[in-house]
């Protein structure tokens, strides 16, 4: 069907702008699955890690209770807040609005930027 339609001339030319077309669409689906994948790390990582500072801030107020009972001063320091991510300073890449790209996670960001700066 496809050879009565373009020809035996134009084939070759289809199937390999077909081709190119497929490993481009590959490549963009890859790249969403791997920011998806990354997003869905950094939530993890970001859930473990409040859950060991709750952990870390029970045991210092269960030793602070230990230390009056024991009649002897506390020791525990709150943790300081970790730095908020710094705002990016370019401004958004073509394509994005302003209000678009402050949606965008901080890792995309990076690998969005990466790949501008690659090509």
């Amino acid at each position: 069907m496809i050879l009565v339609v373009l020809g035996p001339e134009r084939l070759p030319q289809a199937a390999r702008k077909l081709g190119q077309v497929y490993a481009q669409f590959r490549r963009a689906a890859d790249e969403l699955q791997q920011a998806l994948v990354l997003e869905a790390d950094r939530q993890d990582e970001e859930e473990r890690l409040q859950e060991l500072r709750e952990l870390r801030l029970k045991e210092a107020e269960a030793h602070d209770k230990a230390m009056q009972a024991a009649g002897q001063g506390t020791f525990h320091q709150p943790a300081p807040t970790p730095p908020a991510p710094a705002d990016d300073e370019e401004g958004p890449p073509e394509g994005f609005t302003e209000r678009e790209w402050a949606e965008v996670p901080d890792h995309v960001k990076t690998i969005i930027r990466r790949r501008e700066r690659e090509s």
